[in-house]
């Protein structure tokens, strides 16, 4: 308990002697802003700097600042290190708009010339065009079948659908005289029976009318299908006596051409033959001009060694 106490009453000593030592500077401070220093002489008033068009610039002038230190000469940038504007904005902002658009421009102009101008000397070619292919005779007459037969095998589709759509439309018609006609002969028995009612005999007459149209419809249009049958047997055989012509005419073109191909070669064979002979004619000559300097090289040698 005595150990508490003697470090209370220490720590208030401390703290009275701590407010002493403050007393005493504040009073210090107040005595000194109390006594006012003598006056001393008057300056003159100064002029207000005259005004300029360029803004202030950051501390420090043009004079670089330490390293590690800024404009302002602290080690923290502030404020007035930061760049300040200067001058009108828009028109800056113009100047360089109308500038990068007149860059952008040229590189239009010059990229549609540049293209324009190979395309047109076809230095750079698109292959957008169907290049002309050397097809040989043969060949473009094989075409030309292919393509007969092709417009042969699409018209006969058309006419086997037409066909077919006929008689269809032939079977419907004779299906529904079919069911007339049922229904006018048992009108015409009721009618023989009993009798029947002015609505059933105008009926009766209206399926009369209706049979008669149909046999007479039915008649032309079989009439119509055996012609248009005969027709096309006609040009079926007249097809096919120009495709016999044409086959007769491509056998003689290419028997001439295969006669032509033979008189072709038997004359290569001849100036082969004729080669050959030329060749081994100047293989015995130049073999006996061999052996005459031979002979005349072993006499000179015989006669030098008799000398």
């Amino acid at each position: 308990m005595s150990r508490f106490l003697i470090a209370a009453s220490e720590r208030i000593q401390k703290g009275y002697r701590f407010g002493k030592m403050l007393i005493h500077n504040a009073s210090r401070l107040q005595l000194a802003a109390k006594t006012t220093p003598p006056p001393g002489p008057k300056e003159p008033p100064k002029s207000p700097p005259p005004q300029s068009s360029n803004p202030p610039k950051c501390p420090g002038g043009e004079k670089k600042p330490k390293p590690g230190y800024f404009a302002s000469g602290g080690c923290h940038a502030v404020f007035s290190d930061c760049p300040m504007p200067e001058g009108d904005f828009m028109k800056a902002w113009s100047a360089k708009n109308s500038r990068y658009n007149l860059i952008l421009l040229s590189g239009i102009l010059a990229a549609v010339g540049t293209w324009g101008f190979a395309l047109s000397t076809g230095a750079l070619g698109l292959n957008f065009t169907i290049p002309e292919y050397p097809y040989t005779e043969d060949e473009m007459e094989e075409f030309e079948r292919e393509e007969e037969r092709r417009r042969e095998e699409k018209l006969e589709r058309e006419e086997r659908h037409q066909d077919a759509v006929e008689a269809r439309e032939l079977s419907v018609r004779r299906r529904k005289a079919k069911e007339n006609m049922e229904r006018e002969v048992d009108l015409m028995q009721r009618d023989m029976e009993d009798g029947i009612s002015d609505a059933e005999l105008d009926e009766l007459q209206q399926l009369a009318a209706d049979r008669e149209a149909f046999e007479i419809w039915e008649k032309d249009e079989l009439k119509r299908l055996d012609e248009q049958e005969k027709e096309r047997e006609k040009i079926r055989k007249e097809k096919a006596k120009v495709q016999a012509e044409r086959d007769k005419e491509v056998a003689r073109k290419r028997k001439e051409q295969q006669a032509q191909w033979d008189k072709e070669e038997a004359e290569r064979e001849k100036a082969r033959e004729k080669a050959r002979k030329d060749r081994e004619k100047a293989e015995k000559e130049e073999k006996k001009e061999k052996e005459k300097a031979e002979k005349e090289k072993a006499e000179k040698e015989k006669a030098r060694k008799a000398a």
